[in-house]
């Protein structure tokens, strides 16, 4: 296993990462996200922009692993998980868990944050233990995007100087 995490491929790779999020992938079922390539779209943007980041996992030369985050837009010191996948074919390797733990770490060190957010459909449980499991807990749980796609759960964590 000979597997390279960069977070040095953002602006100049975006369309591959765009590409690569579009793929197959762990715990995002099509069906509860209808607007997900509008989504990537806007990513591809603002990886260019610099607006969001990536934190990708590379096996011979393909991305298998990637975690999109940004400062958070409206909430000071907050880091905001955007995106995690894997290719379900790197399932159990603790890819994911590599990701979600190095982006926090650099959203503390790059933003001051000192808290974590993300979101997931309420309906997925293989994502809401992962983050449980990764002492994220429940904040919230409403229709966020109003896809009628199902509730949202939104999930936090404070990051202690500790555990960073």
């Amino acid at each position: 296993m000979n597997i390279m995490f960069t977070s040095e491929w953002g602006v100049p790779r975006a369309d591959e990462i765009v590409s690569y999020l579009r793929g197959p992938r762990l715990w995002i079922p099509q069906a509860n996200y209808p607007d997900y390539d509008d989504w990537a779209d806007r990513v591809q943007l603002d990886l260019k922009r610099e607006t969001k980041r990536a934190l990708l996992a590379v096996q011979s030369g393909r991305v298998i692993g990637a975690v999109i985050y940004q400062e958070h837009r409206s909430q000071e010191f907050v880091l905001e998980i955007k995106n995690i996948t894997v290719r379900p074919d790197q399932q159990g390797r603790y890819i994911a868990s590599f990701l979600l733990r190095n982006a926090e770490i650099e959203g503390r060190r790059d933003f001051q944050s000192q808290e974590v957010v993300c979101d997931a459909k309420a309906s997925n449980l293989a994502i809401r233990w992962f983050l449980t499991k990764h002492r994220y807990h429940v904040a919230t749980e409403t229709d966020l995007y109003g896809l009628g796609t199902g509730h949202d759960v939104v999930f936090r964590k404070r990051l202690s100087a500790l555990h960073v």
